[in-house]
C-alpha cells in the first residue's frame, strides 16, 4: 500500500467511528458500538504519518506550525461535535497530541543532533511533554504521544517500529483506556462486557497498525495534501451541524414551544 491509501482508510475509519459518536442515537447500539471500534484503527495510522512526517520534512519549524495552526482551527469543532457541555479546560481534539508528539520527535532529533551526550537531554522536555498532554486531556492522551514517538525513535528499522508502536497501541486499550484504579487495574477480566469491549477496540486499533506493515514506503498521489487537515474540522462540524438539524427538526415536529 501507498502512503494514500492508508491515509484514506484511516480518513475513513476516522469518519465511521465519528458518525457513530456524534450520532449514535438514531444508530442502533450494536451498529453504533462497532462503528466506534472500526475508528480505533485510525489513530494509529495518523500517528504513524506524523513519526513519518518529521523523519522526513524539510522545515520542522513549518511542519509544527502547520499541526498548530488546524489544532487551533479544530477545538471548537471538536467540542461542539465531541464535547458538547463540557467546561472543562484542556485542548482536547487529536491535532494537539499530534503536535505534542511531532515536538517530542523534534526534541530527540535536536538533542540526537549535538551528539550522545546531548541524547539523553531530550528526556526530561519529552516526559514534561507527554505528562502536560495527560493533564490537559488531550485525545488519547500522553500515549497518543508515545504512539508518534516510538515509531520514530526506531525509524532505521521498519519491523522496531511496528513491534514499537503495536505495543504502546495495545497497552492503551487494554489497560490506560479501562483503568480504574491500581487497586484493581484489570477489573474487566471479571466483567464479560467490558471485556468484549475491550477487546474489540484492541483487535482493530492493532489492525490499524497491521495496515501499517503493508505499507511500500511509497507515498502514492499527492493530490489533496491538506485534505485531511482541512477534512478533520470540516466533517466534525459537518455532523454537529447535522445533530442540531435533526434535533431542532423532531422539537418542532413534537411542538415547538407550543
Amino acid at each position: 500500500m501507498t502512503w494514500n491509501v492508508l491515509k484514506w482508510v484511516a480518513i475513513a475509519a476516522m469518519l465511521i467511528d465519528h458518525t457513530a459518536a456524534v450520532l449514535g442515537g438514531w444508530l442502533p447500539p450494536l451498529c453504533s458500538g462497532l462503528m466506534r471500534d472500526v475508528g480505533r484503527m485510525a489513530f494509529p495510522i495518523f500517528a504513524y504519518g506524523i513519526a513519518q512526517g518529521c523523519v522526513y520534512t524539510h522545515s520542522a519549524r513549518r511542519y509544527l506550525g502547520r499541526l498548530l495552526l488546524f489544532a487551533v482551527l479544530s477545538e471548537i469543532p471538536y467540542r461542539l461535535a465531541l464535547r458538547a457541555g463540557s467546561q472543562a479546560f484542556g485542548l482536547f481534539n487529536v491535532f494537539f497530541t499530534l503536535l505534542a508528539g511531532a515536538a517530542c520527535c523534534q526534541i530527540v532529533k535536536f538533542c540526537r543532533s549535538k551528539g550522545r551526550r546531548w541524547a539523553w537531554a531530550a528526556v526530561a522536555p519529552v516526559a514534561a511533554i507527554v505528562l502536560l498532554c495527560e493533564v490537559l486531556g488531550t485525545d488519547y492522551g500522553g500515549f497518543g504521544v508515545l504512539c508518534v514517538l516510538l515509531p520514530y525513535l526506531f525509524w532505521e528499522s521498519k519491523p522496531a517500529r511496528i513491534i514499537a508502536l503495536g505495543s504502546v497501541v495495545a497497552f492503551l486499550y487494554v489497560v490506560v483506556s479501562h483503568f480504574q484504579g491500581f487497586s484493581y487495574p484489570l477489573w474487566w477480566m471479571e466483567n464479560p462486557s467490558a471485556l468484549g469491549g475491550m477487546l474489540r477496540q484492541t483487535l482493530f486499533a492493532l489492525a490499524g497498525v497491521g495496515i501499517i506493515a503493508l505499507y511500500n514506503g511509497q507515498p502514492g498521489s499527492k493530490k489533496g495534501k491538506w485534505f485531511f487537515y482541512v477534512f478533520y474540522p470540516a466533517h466534525l462540524l459537518a455532523l454537529w451541524l447535522l445533530r442540531a438539524a435533526a434535533d431542532l427538526t423532531i422539537f418542532y415536529l413534537e411542538g415547538g414551544f407550543s
